[in-house]
Protein backbone atom coordinates (compact mmCIF):
# COMPACT_ATOMS: atom_id res chain seq x y z
CA UNK A 1 0.00 0.00 0.00
CA UNK A 2 1.06 3.56 -0.71
CA UNK A 3 0.08 5.78 2.19
CA UNK A 4 -0.89 9.28 1.11
CA UNK A 5 -2.46 10.98 4.10
CA UNK A 6 -4.62 9.50 6.79
CA UNK A 7 -7.10 8.05 6.23
CA UNK A 8 -6.72 8.13 2.43
CA UNK A 9 -4.70 5.37 0.81
CA UNK A 10 -4.07 3.90 -2.61
CA UNK A 11 -3.08 0.26 -3.04
CA UNK A 12 -0.60 -0.46 -5.82
CA UNK A 13 0.23 -3.85 -7.34
CA UNK A 14 3.40 -3.41 -9.39
CA UNK A 15 5.12 -5.62 -11.95
CA UNK A 16 2.28 -8.04 -12.75
CA UNK A 17 3.10 -10.17 -15.84
CA UNK A 18 0.42 -10.33 -18.53
CA UNK A 19 2.25 -12.49 -21.11
CA UNK A 20 5.18 -14.88 -21.34
CA UNK A 21 8.63 -13.24 -21.59
CA UNK A 22 9.18 -12.27 -25.28
CA UNK A 23 12.67 -13.76 -25.44
CA UNK A 24 14.39 -16.47 -27.47
CA UNK A 25 12.01 -17.84 -30.09
CA UNK A 26 9.32 -15.44 -28.79
CA UNK A 27 11.38 -12.43 -29.92
CA UNK A 28 9.81 -10.79 -33.00
CA UNK A 29 6.58 -12.72 -32.47
CA UNK A 30 3.12 -11.97 -31.07
CA UNK A 31 2.88 -12.21 -27.26
CA UNK A 32 2.20 -15.65 -25.81
CA UNK A 33 -0.60 -15.71 -23.23
CA UNK A 34 -1.41 -19.43 -23.30
CA UNK A 35 -0.34 -20.88 -20.97
CA UNK A 36 -1.20 -17.96 -18.72
CA UNK A 37 1.67 -16.59 -16.65
CA UNK A 38 1.41 -18.06 -13.16
CA UNK A 39 3.43 -18.46 -9.98
CA UNK A 40 3.26 -20.40 -6.74
CA UNK A 41 3.11 -18.71 -3.36
CA UNK A 42 3.08 -14.96 -2.72
CA UNK A 43 4.45 -12.66 -5.42
CA UNK A 44 6.32 -9.49 -4.59
CA UNK A 45 4.27 -6.70 -6.20
CA UNK A 46 5.90 -3.78 -4.41
CA UNK A 47 8.42 -2.79 -7.09
CA UNK A 48 8.19 -1.88 -10.75
CA UNK A 49 9.40 -4.52 -13.18
CA UNK A 50 12.05 -3.51 -15.73
CA UNK A 51 10.73 -1.48 -18.64
CA UNK A 52 11.15 -2.61 -22.24
CA UNK A 53 14.60 -2.29 -23.85
CA UNK A 54 15.34 1.19 -25.23
CA UNK A 55 18.19 3.55 -25.99
CA UNK A 56 17.99 6.32 -23.39
CA UNK A 57 19.87 8.67 -25.72
CA UNK A 58 16.69 8.81 -27.82
CA UNK A 59 14.57 10.30 -25.03
CA UNK A 60 13.24 13.60 -26.35
CA UNK A 61 13.76 17.02 -24.78
CA UNK A 62 10.15 17.37 -23.66
CA UNK A 63 10.32 14.08 -21.76
CA UNK A 64 13.58 15.03 -20.07
CA UNK A 65 11.96 18.26 -18.87
CA UNK A 66 8.94 16.31 -17.63
CA UNK A 67 11.16 13.90 -15.71
CA UNK A 68 12.62 16.87 -13.84
CA UNK A 69 9.15 17.53 -12.44
CA UNK A 70 8.79 14.06 -10.94
CA UNK A 71 9.20 13.55 -7.18
CA UNK A 72 12.78 13.33 -5.98
CA UNK A 73 12.30 9.71 -4.88
CA UNK A 74 11.36 8.51 -8.38
CA UNK A 75 13.78 5.90 -9.66
CA UNK A 76 14.22 4.30 -13.05
CA UNK A 77 13.12 0.66 -12.90
CA UNK A 78 15.78 -0.60 -15.31
CA UNK A 79 15.33 -2.18 -18.73
CA UNK A 80 15.04 -5.70 -20.08
CA UNK A 81 13.76 -7.69 -23.03
CA UNK A 82 11.58 -9.52 -20.49
CA UNK A 83 9.23 -6.60 -19.90
CA UNK A 84 5.57 -7.48 -20.45
CA UNK A 85 4.24 -6.28 -17.12
CA UNK A 86 1.50 -3.97 -15.90
CA UNK A 87 0.81 -2.01 -12.72
CA UNK A 88 -2.52 -1.55 -10.94
CA UNK A 89 -3.55 1.35 -8.66
CA UNK A 90 -6.67 0.74 -6.58
CA UNK A 91 -8.78 3.06 -4.39
CA UNK A 92 -8.84 2.09 -0.73
CA UNK A 93 -12.62 2.07 -0.52
CA UNK A 94 -15.34 -0.58 -0.65
CA UNK A 95 -16.07 -1.02 -4.37
CA UNK A 96 -19.51 -0.61 -5.92
CA UNK A 97 -21.35 -3.77 -6.92
CA UNK A 98 -20.38 -3.34 -10.57
CA UNK A 99 -16.73 -2.58 -9.73
CA UNK A 100 -14.72 0.58 -10.31
CA UNK A 101 -14.21 2.07 -13.76
CA UNK A 102 -10.76 1.23 -15.14
CA UNK A 103 -8.36 3.50 -17.03
CA UNK A 104 -5.66 1.62 -18.95
CA UNK A 105 -2.73 3.94 -19.75
CA UNK A 106 -0.32 3.43 -22.67
CA UNK A 107 2.81 5.56 -22.31
CA UNK A 108 4.37 7.69 -25.03
CA UNK A 109 7.91 7.89 -26.40
CA UNK A 110 7.52 7.70 -30.21
CA UNK A 111 7.46 3.87 -29.98
CA UNK A 112 11.21 4.08 -29.26
CA UNK A 113 11.33 4.89 -25.54
CA UNK A 114 9.02 5.15 -22.54
CA UNK A 115 8.15 3.47 -19.27
CA UNK A 116 4.99 2.95 -17.20
CA UNK A 117 7.08 3.60 -14.07
CA UNK A 118 6.92 7.35 -14.84
CA UNK A 119 3.15 7.40 -14.51
CA UNK A 120 2.48 7.04 -10.80
CA UNK A 121 -1.31 7.07 -10.51
CA UNK A 122 -1.54 7.44 -6.72
CA UNK A 123 -2.51 11.13 -6.76
CA UNK A 124 -4.91 10.66 -9.68
CA UNK A 125 -6.68 7.76 -7.96
CA UNK A 126 -6.74 9.51 -4.60
CA UNK A 127 -8.11 12.74 -6.08
CA UNK A 128 -10.96 10.87 -7.75
CA UNK A 129 -12.02 9.77 -4.27
CA UNK A 130 -12.20 13.43 -3.26
CA UNK A 131 -14.37 14.04 -6.32
CA UNK A 132 -16.60 11.06 -5.36
CA UNK A 133 -15.77 9.23 -8.59
CA UNK A 134 -13.29 6.48 -7.66
CA UNK A 135 -11.29 4.99 -10.52
CA UNK A 136 -8.82 2.12 -10.87
CA UNK A 137 -5.74 2.74 -13.07
CA UNK A 138 -3.62 0.23 -15.00
CA UNK A 139 -0.32 1.26 -16.62
CA UNK A 140 1.18 -1.02 -19.28
CA UNK A 141 4.64 -1.78 -20.66
CA UNK A 142 4.83 -2.91 -24.28
CA UNK A 143 7.70 -3.73 -26.62
CA UNK A 144 9.40 -0.78 -28.32
CA UNK A 145 11.75 0.02 -31.22
CA UNK A 146 13.18 -2.99 -33.05
CA UNK A 147 11.82 -5.42 -30.44
CA UNK A 148 8.28 -4.15 -30.88
CA UNK A 149 8.08 -3.31 -34.56
CA UNK A 150 10.74 -5.04 -36.70
CA UNK A 151 9.22 -6.77 -39.71
CA UNK A 152 10.43 -8.75 -42.68
CA UNK A 153 7.05 -7.85 -44.28
CA UNK A 154 6.40 -11.60 -44.37
CA UNK A 155 4.87 -14.09 -41.95
CA UNK A 156 8.34 -14.85 -40.51
CA UNK A 157 8.21 -11.50 -38.70
CA UNK A 158 4.92 -9.70 -39.41
CA UNK A 159 5.52 -6.71 -37.12
CA UNK A 160 3.20 -4.84 -34.73
CA UNK A 161 4.31 -6.89 -31.70
CA UNK A 162 4.11 -3.82 -29.47
CA UNK A 163 0.49 -3.27 -30.50
CA UNK A 164 -0.31 -6.94 -29.96
CA UNK A 165 1.25 -6.64 -26.50
CA UNK A 166 -1.29 -3.93 -25.76
CA UNK A 167 -4.12 -6.16 -27.02
CA UNK A 168 -2.85 -8.92 -24.72
CA UNK A 169 -2.82 -6.48 -21.79
CA UNK A 170 -6.42 -5.50 -22.57
CA UNK A 171 -7.34 -9.19 -22.65
CA UNK A 172 -5.68 -9.63 -19.25
CA UNK A 173 -7.70 -6.73 -17.88
CA UNK A 174 -10.93 -8.21 -19.24
CA UNK A 175 -10.17 -11.57 -17.64
CA UNK A 176 -8.67 -10.48 -14.32
CA UNK A 177 -9.52 -6.93 -13.31
CA UNK A 178 -12.57 -8.05 -11.34
CA UNK A 179 -10.15 -9.65 -8.85
CA UNK A 180 -8.96 -6.10 -8.11
CA UNK A 181 -12.53 -4.78 -7.86
CA UNK A 182 -12.44 -3.26 -11.35
CA UNK A 183 -15.23 -3.39 -13.92
CA UNK A 184 -14.36 -5.13 -17.19
CA UNK A 185 -17.48 -3.50 -18.67
CA UNK A 186 -16.13 0.03 -18.10
CA UNK A 187 -12.54 -0.03 -19.34
CA UNK A 188 -11.21 3.24 -20.76
CA UNK A 189 -8.02 3.21 -22.85
CA UNK A 190 -5.91 6.36 -22.67
CA UNK A 191 -2.51 7.52 -23.83
CA UNK A 192 -0.24 10.35 -24.90
CA UNK A 193 2.07 10.63 -27.93
CA UNK A 194 2.71 7.01 -29.03
CA UNK A 195 0.14 6.02 -26.42
CA UNK A 196 -2.40 8.30 -28.10
CA UNK A 197 -1.56 6.82 -31.50
CA UNK A 198 -2.07 3.40 -29.92
CA UNK A 199 -5.50 4.41 -28.61
CA UNK A 200 -6.52 5.63 -32.06
CA UNK A 201 -5.35 2.38 -33.62
CA UNK A 202 -7.29 0.28 -31.11
CA UNK A 203 -10.37 2.23 -32.18
CA UNK A 204 -9.88 1.02 -35.77
CA UNK A 205 -8.35 -2.43 -35.15
CA UNK A 206 -10.63 -5.47 -35.38
CA UNK A 207 -8.42 -7.23 -32.81
CA UNK A 208 -9.37 -4.70 -30.13
CA UNK A 209 -13.13 -4.99 -30.59
CA UNK A 210 -15.06 -5.32 -27.33
CA UNK A 211 -12.02 -4.78 -25.10
CA UNK A 212 -12.78 -1.19 -24.05
CA UNK A 213 -15.78 1.10 -23.57
CA UNK A 214 -14.30 4.61 -23.94
CA UNK A 215 -11.09 6.23 -25.20
CA UNK A 216 -8.87 9.22 -24.38
CA UNK A 217 -6.21 10.31 -26.86
CA UNK A 218 -3.77 13.13 -26.11
CA UNK A 219 -1.35 14.67 -28.59
CA UNK A 220 -0.90 11.83 -31.04
CA UNK A 221 -1.62 11.27 -34.74
CA UNK A 222 -3.14 7.84 -35.44
CA UNK A 223 -4.11 8.74 -39.01
CA UNK A 224 -0.91 9.50 -40.93
CA UNK A 225 1.85 7.94 -38.79
CA UNK A 226 1.16 4.30 -39.70
CA UNK A 227 3.69 2.91 -42.16
CA UNK A 228 3.28 0.46 -45.03
CA UNK A 229 5.19 -2.79 -45.67
CA UNK A 230 6.77 -1.21 -48.75
CA UNK A 231 8.52 1.33 -46.52
CA UNK A 232 9.65 -1.34 -44.06
CA UNK A 233 11.15 -3.90 -46.46
CA UNK A 234 14.47 -2.03 -47.00
CA UNK A 235 14.91 -1.70 -43.23
CA UNK A 236 14.77 -5.49 -42.82
CA UNK A 237 17.60 -5.86 -45.33
CA UNK A 238 19.57 -3.09 -43.66
CA UNK A 239 19.27 -4.72 -40.22
CA UNK A 240 20.20 -8.14 -41.57
CA UNK A 241 23.33 -6.80 -43.27
CA UNK A 242 24.49 -5.13 -40.05
CA UNK A 243 24.59 -8.51 -38.32
CA UNK A 244 25.90 -10.39 -41.37
CA UNK A 245 22.72 -12.45 -41.59
CA UNK A 246 21.42 -14.07 -44.76
CA UNK A 247 18.75 -11.62 -45.90
CA UNK A 248 17.24 -13.36 -48.93
CA UNK A 249 15.96 -16.28 -46.87
CA UNK A 250 13.67 -14.64 -44.31
CA UNK A 251 13.51 -17.75 -42.10
CA UNK A 252 17.30 -17.86 -41.78
CA UNK A 253 17.35 -14.09 -41.25
CA UNK A 254 15.07 -14.44 -38.23
CA UNK A 255 17.06 -17.35 -36.84
CA UNK A 256 20.14 -15.15 -37.06
CA UNK A 257 18.55 -12.08 -35.45
CA UNK A 258 17.06 -14.10 -32.59
CA UNK A 259 20.57 -15.22 -31.67
CA UNK A 260 21.89 -11.66 -31.33
CA UNK A 261 22.25 -10.41 -27.77
CA UNK A 262 19.45 -7.96 -26.95
CA UNK A 263 21.77 -5.13 -25.91
CA UNK A 264 23.78 -5.50 -29.12
CA UNK A 265 20.65 -5.58 -31.25
CA UNK A 266 19.45 -2.37 -29.61
CA UNK A 267 22.81 -0.60 -29.86
CA UNK A 268 23.40 -1.40 -33.52
CA UNK A 269 19.93 -0.25 -34.61
CA UNK A 270 19.62 2.85 -32.41
CA UNK A 271 19.98 5.14 -35.43
CA UNK A 272 16.73 3.79 -36.89
CA UNK A 273 13.99 5.88 -35.30
CA UNK A 274 11.08 5.11 -37.63
CA UNK A 275 9.84 2.04 -35.75
CA UNK A 276 6.11 1.93 -35.28
CA UNK A 277 2.83 0.29 -36.29
CA UNK A 278 2.29 -0.86 -39.87
CA UNK A 279 -0.62 -1.99 -42.02
CA UNK A 280 -0.11 -5.74 -41.60
CA UNK A 281 -2.78 -7.31 -43.81
CA UNK A 282 -0.07 -8.67 -46.14
CA UNK A 283 2.62 -9.44 -43.55
CA UNK A 284 0.81 -12.05 -41.49
CA UNK A 285 -0.64 -15.48 -42.21
CA UNK A 286 -3.45 -14.68 -39.78
CA UNK A 287 -6.92 -13.90 -41.10
CA UNK A 288 -7.14 -11.29 -38.34
CA UNK A 289 -4.47 -8.62 -38.88
CA UNK A 290 -4.14 -5.76 -36.44
CA UNK A 291 -4.57 -3.21 -39.27
CA UNK A 292 -6.26 -4.56 -42.42
CA UNK A 293 -6.04 -1.16 -44.15
CA UNK A 294 -5.04 2.42 -43.38
CA UNK A 295 -6.66 3.95 -40.28
CA UNK A 296 -8.27 6.66 -42.40
CA UNK A 297 -9.82 4.13 -44.77
CA UNK A 298 -11.18 2.14 -41.83
CA UNK A 299 -12.71 5.28 -40.32
CA UNK A 300 -14.37 6.14 -43.63
CA UNK A 301 -16.08 2.73 -43.74
CA UNK A 302 -17.77 3.44 -40.41
CA UNK A 303 -16.94 -0.12 -39.35
CA UNK A 304 -14.70 0.44 -36.33
CA UNK A 305 -14.81 0.35 -32.54
CA UNK A 306 -16.80 3.53 -31.99
CA UNK A 307 -16.82 4.50 -28.30
CA UNK A 308 -17.20 7.82 -26.47
CA UNK A 309 -13.99 9.74 -27.15
CA UNK A 310 -12.07 12.55 -25.46
CA UNK A 311 -9.25 13.97 -27.59
CA UNK A 312 -6.93 16.94 -27.34
CA UNK A 313 -3.61 18.63 -27.96
CA UNK A 314 -1.54 21.53 -26.63
CA UNK A 315 -1.31 24.92 -28.27
CA UNK A 316 2.37 24.65 -29.32
CA UNK A 317 3.14 20.95 -29.67
CA UNK A 318 6.45 21.14 -31.54
CA UNK A 319 8.06 24.15 -29.86
CA UNK A 320 10.51 22.15 -27.73
CA UNK A 321 11.52 19.95 -30.66
CA UNK A 322 12.16 23.13 -32.63
CA UNK A 323 14.08 24.66 -29.72
CA UNK A 324 16.25 21.55 -29.51
CA UNK A 325 17.08 21.81 -33.22
CA UNK A 326 18.34 25.39 -33.05
CA UNK A 327 22.03 26.04 -33.52
CA UNK A 328 21.63 29.39 -31.78
CA UNK A 329 18.80 29.27 -29.19
CA UNK A 330 19.75 32.79 -28.14
CA UNK A 331 17.83 34.36 -31.03
CA UNK A 332 14.57 32.84 -29.72
CA UNK A 333 14.11 30.74 -32.83
CA UNK A 334 13.21 33.71 -34.98
CA UNK A 335 13.48 33.24 -38.71
CA UNK A 336 13.35 35.26 -41.90
CA UNK A 337 10.75 34.68 -44.58
CA UNK A 338 13.43 32.98 -46.68
CA UNK A 339 14.16 30.52 -43.87
CA UNK A 340 10.45 29.92 -43.28
CA UNK A 341 9.89 29.28 -46.98
CA UNK A 342 12.81 26.84 -47.27
CA UNK A 343 11.85 24.91 -44.11
CA UNK A 344 8.30 24.37 -45.30
CA UNK A 345 9.37 23.42 -48.81
CA UNK A 346 12.01 20.98 -47.56
CA UNK A 347 9.47 19.23 -45.32
CA UNK A 348 6.87 18.92 -48.06
CA UNK A 349 9.38 17.74 -50.66
CA UNK A 350 10.75 15.14 -48.23
CA UNK A 351 7.24 13.71 -47.84
CA UNK A 352 6.84 13.36 -51.59
CA UNK A 353 10.37 12.18 -52.38
CA UNK A 354 10.50 9.08 -54.50
CA UNK A 355 7.07 9.69 -56.01
CA UNK A 356 8.39 9.85 -59.57
CA UNK A 357 11.52 10.35 -61.60
CA UNK A 358 13.80 13.36 -61.52
CA UNK A 359 12.33 15.05 -64.57
CA UNK A 360 11.15 18.63 -64.40
CA UNK A 361 7.60 17.35 -64.84
CA UNK A 362 7.80 15.49 -61.54
CA UNK A 363 9.58 18.29 -59.74
CA UNK A 364 6.93 20.90 -60.47
CA UNK A 365 4.03 19.16 -58.77
CA UNK A 366 5.62 18.87 -55.28
CA UNK A 367 6.51 22.55 -55.50
CA UNK A 368 2.83 23.24 -56.10
CA UNK A 369 1.96 21.33 -52.91
CA UNK A 370 4.47 23.44 -50.98
CA UNK A 371 3.01 26.57 -52.58
CA UNK A 372 -0.43 25.58 -51.30
CA UNK A 373 0.86 25.09 -47.74
CA UNK A 374 2.72 28.40 -47.82
CA UNK A 375 -0.38 30.14 -49.15
CA UNK A 376 -2.19 29.23 -45.94
CA UNK A 377 0.58 30.01 -43.48
CA UNK A 378 2.65 32.94 -44.71
CA UNK A 379 1.50 36.32 -43.38
CA UNK A 380 -0.23 38.84 -45.61
CA UNK A 381 1.17 41.39 -46.13
CA UNK A 382 4.71 40.10 -45.73
CA UNK A 383 6.43 41.39 -42.60
CA UNK A 384 9.99 41.96 -41.42
CA UNK A 385 9.07 40.69 -37.92
CA UNK A 386 11.06 37.44 -37.70
CA UNK A 387 9.10 36.21 -34.68
CA UNK A 388 5.99 36.03 -36.88
CA UNK A 389 7.55 33.43 -39.18
CA UNK A 390 8.70 31.35 -36.20
CA UNK A 391 5.19 31.40 -34.76
CA UNK A 392 3.59 30.57 -38.12
CA UNK A 393 5.97 27.65 -38.57
CA UNK A 394 5.14 26.26 -35.13
CA UNK A 395 1.42 26.73 -35.71
CA UNK A 396 1.78 24.75 -38.93
CA UNK A 397 3.43 21.90 -37.00
CA UNK A 398 0.64 21.73 -34.41
CA UNK A 399 -2.08 21.94 -37.05
CA UNK A 400 -0.60 19.36 -39.40
CA UNK A 401 0.77 16.81 -36.93
CA UNK A 402 -1.80 16.95 -34.13
CA UNK A 403 -4.93 19.08 -34.49
CA UNK A 404 -5.92 17.91 -37.96
CA UNK A 405 -5.67 14.17 -37.35
CA UNK A 406 -7.25 14.31 -33.89
CA UNK A 407 -10.22 16.32 -35.12
CA UNK A 408 -10.59 13.97 -38.10
CA UNK A 409 -10.72 11.03 -35.71
CA UNK A 410 -13.16 12.92 -33.50
CA UNK A 411 -15.44 13.82 -36.41
CA UNK A 412 -15.68 10.21 -37.61
CA UNK A 413 -16.29 8.84 -34.12
CA UNK A 414 -18.88 11.57 -33.47
CA UNK A 415 -21.09 10.10 -36.19
CA UNK A 416 -21.73 7.19 -33.81
CA UNK A 417 -20.73 8.23 -30.27
CA UNK A 418 -20.33 11.44 -28.29
CA UNK A 419 -16.92 13.04 -28.69
CA UNK A 420 -15.22 15.87 -26.80
CA UNK A 421 -12.18 17.84 -28.03
CA UNK A 422 -9.92 20.23 -26.10
CA UNK A 423 -6.87 22.40 -26.68
CA UNK A 424 -4.61 22.83 -23.65
CA UNK A 425 -3.39 26.45 -23.49
CA UNK A 426 -2.45 26.67 -19.81
CA UNK A 427 1.17 27.59 -19.09
CA UNK A 428 2.19 26.76 -15.50
CA UNK A 429 2.61 29.65 -13.08
CA UNK A 430 5.24 27.90 -10.94
CA UNK A 431 8.53 29.32 -12.16
CA UNK A 432 10.63 26.20 -11.54
CA UNK A 433 8.36 24.28 -13.89
CA UNK A 434 8.78 26.60 -16.88
CA UNK A 435 12.29 27.93 -16.27
CA UNK A 436 13.67 25.85 -19.17
CA UNK A 437 10.79 26.71 -21.50
CA UNK A 438 11.09 30.19 -23.07
CA UNK A 439 7.95 32.30 -23.16
CA UNK A 440 7.72 32.10 -26.95
CA UNK A 441 7.53 28.29 -26.74
CA UNK A 442 4.12 28.57 -25.09
CA UNK A 443 2.58 25.26 -23.99
CA UNK A 444 4.63 22.50 -25.65
CA UNK A 445 4.14 18.78 -26.14
CA UNK A 446 3.65 16.84 -22.90
CA UNK A 447 2.93 19.84 -20.70
CA UNK A 448 -0.69 18.99 -20.04
CA UNK A 449 0.47 15.79 -18.34
CA UNK A 450 1.61 17.33 -15.01
CA UNK A 451 -2.03 18.34 -14.57
CA UNK A 452 -3.44 15.03 -15.80
CA UNK A 453 -1.43 13.10 -13.21
CA UNK A 454 -1.64 15.64 -10.40
CA UNK A 455 2.06 16.47 -10.09
CA UNK A 456 1.28 19.74 -8.23
CA UNK A 457 -0.19 17.60 -5.41
CA UNK A 458 2.60 15.02 -5.08
CA UNK A 459 4.02 15.01 -1.55
CA UNK A 460 7.59 14.01 -2.41
CA UNK A 461 7.95 16.76 -5.00
CA UNK A 462 10.92 19.09 -4.60
CA UNK A 463 8.88 21.80 -6.33
CA UNK A 464 6.50 24.06 -4.43
CA UNK A 465 3.66 24.44 -6.90
CA UNK A 466 1.54 27.59 -7.00
CA UNK A 467 -2.10 27.33 -5.95
CA UNK A 468 -3.35 28.21 -9.45
CA UNK A 469 -1.46 25.21 -10.85
CA UNK A 470 -2.97 22.97 -8.17
CA UNK A 471 -6.43 24.26 -9.00
CA UNK A 472 -5.97 23.60 -12.71
CA UNK A 473 -4.78 20.06 -11.91
CA UNK A 474 -7.95 19.51 -9.89
CA UNK A 475 -10.14 20.65 -12.79
CA UNK A 476 -8.25 18.51 -15.31
CA UNK A 477 -8.44 15.40 -13.14
CA UNK A 478 -12.13 15.99 -12.40
CA UNK A 479 -12.98 16.26 -16.10
CA UNK A 480 -10.99 13.13 -16.92
CA UNK A 481 -12.55 11.23 -14.04
CA UNK A 482 -16.06 12.24 -15.04
CA UNK A 483 -15.44 11.14 -18.62
CA UNK A 484 -14.00 7.81 -17.45
CA UNK A 485 -17.09 7.15 -15.33
CA UNK A 486 -19.84 8.50 -17.56
CA UNK A 487 -18.47 9.29 -21.03
CA UNK A 488 -19.09 13.02 -20.57
CA UNK A 489 -16.38 15.30 -19.06
CA UNK A 490 -18.64 18.33 -18.53
CA UNK A 491 -18.51 19.86 -15.03
CA UNK A 492 -20.88 22.26 -13.33
CA UNK A 493 -18.35 25.05 -13.95
CA UNK A 494 -17.72 24.13 -17.60
CA UNK A 495 -20.07 23.95 -20.57
CA UNK A 496 -18.31 21.43 -22.79
CA UNK A 497 -20.56 20.56 -25.71
CA UNK A 498 -19.94 17.44 -27.80
CA UNK A 499 -17.83 17.88 -30.93
CA UNK A 500 -19.52 16.94 -34.19
CA UNK A 501 -19.37 17.84 -37.85
CA UNK A 502 -22.28 20.27 -37.59
CA UNK A 503 -20.90 22.00 -34.47
CA UNK A 504 -17.15 21.29 -34.17
CA UNK A 505 -16.54 23.21 -30.98
CA UNK A 506 -13.50 22.62 -28.78
CA UNK A 507 -12.84 23.49 -25.15
CA UNK A 508 -9.88 25.78 -24.53
CA UNK A 509 -8.27 24.85 -21.20
CA UNK A 510 -6.56 27.87 -19.66
CA UNK A 511 -6.67 29.91 -16.45
CA UNK A 512 -10.37 30.40 -17.08
CA UNK A 513 -12.47 27.59 -18.53
CA UNK A 514 -16.07 28.34 -19.38
CA UNK A 515 -17.44 26.70 -22.51
CA UNK A 516 -16.48 25.06 -25.78
CA UNK A 517 -16.39 27.26 -28.85
CA UNK A 518 -16.62 26.56 -32.58
CA UNK A 519 -14.47 29.66 -33.22
CA UNK A 520 -11.63 28.46 -30.97
CA UNK A 521 -9.87 26.80 -33.89
CA UNK A 522 -9.53 27.52 -37.61
CA UNK A 523 -11.57 24.73 -39.18
CA UNK A 524 -10.65 25.97 -42.65
CA UNK A 525 -7.03 25.03 -41.94
CA UNK A 526 -8.06 21.63 -40.56
CA UNK A 527 -10.11 20.99 -43.69
CA UNK A 528 -7.04 21.85 -45.75
CA UNK A 529 -4.91 19.23 -43.96
CA UNK A 530 -7.62 16.57 -43.72
CA UNK A 531 -9.24 16.90 -47.14
CA UNK A 532 -7.41 19.04 -49.69
CA UNK A 533 -3.78 18.23 -48.80
CA UNK A 534 -4.08 14.38 -49.01
CA UNK A 535 -5.83 14.68 -52.37
CA UNK A 536 -3.12 17.03 -53.62
CA UNK A 537 -0.40 14.60 -52.50
CA UNK A 538 -2.14 11.70 -54.26
CA UNK A 539 -2.56 13.76 -57.41
CA UNK A 540 1.15 14.58 -57.30
CA UNK A 541 2.17 10.94 -56.97
CA UNK A 542 -0.32 9.85 -59.64
CA UNK A 543 0.90 12.57 -62.01
CA UNK A 544 4.56 11.64 -61.54
CA UNK A 545 3.93 7.93 -61.96
CA UNK A 546 2.00 8.55 -65.17
CA UNK A 547 4.74 10.85 -66.44
CA UNK A 548 7.34 8.16 -65.69
CA UNK A 549 5.29 5.44 -67.40
CA UNK A 550 4.80 7.62 -70.47
CA UNK A 551 8.52 8.27 -70.68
Amino acid sequence: QILLARPQKVTAFLGIPYAQPPIGQRRFAPPVTDPIVSWSGPRNATQFAPSCHQDLKLIKHHEMLYRKLLPSDWEDSGYSEDCLFLNIYIPDDPPPTEGWPVMVWFHGGDFNTGTPAMWDATVFVNKQKNFCQQILVVTVAYRLNIFGFFTTTTAEAPGNYGMLDQVAALDWVQQNIQHFNGSHDNVVIAGHNAGAISVGLHIVSPLSKGKFAKAITMSGDPISTVRTPELEAPIADQVGERFECVIRNRTRLMECLRRVQASVLLRETADIETWGPIIDITTTNSTDPFLPMSPRDILETGNFNAVPLMAGFTSNEQSLAYLESLENPGNEGKMTFSKFDSLVRDEILALISGAGDNSSTCESKPQMVADAVLFFYKPYPQTEDTSVYRDRYLTLQTDKNYAASLTLLASRVSRQKETFVYRFDYRPITQLVVRDIPEWAGVPHMFELPFVWGLPHMFASSIVWRSSDKNLADVMMRMLGKFIRSGNPTLDIVQWDPFNEQSPGILTINRTISKSDVEAIDHRILAFWNDYYPNLIQETIHFCCNATDAA
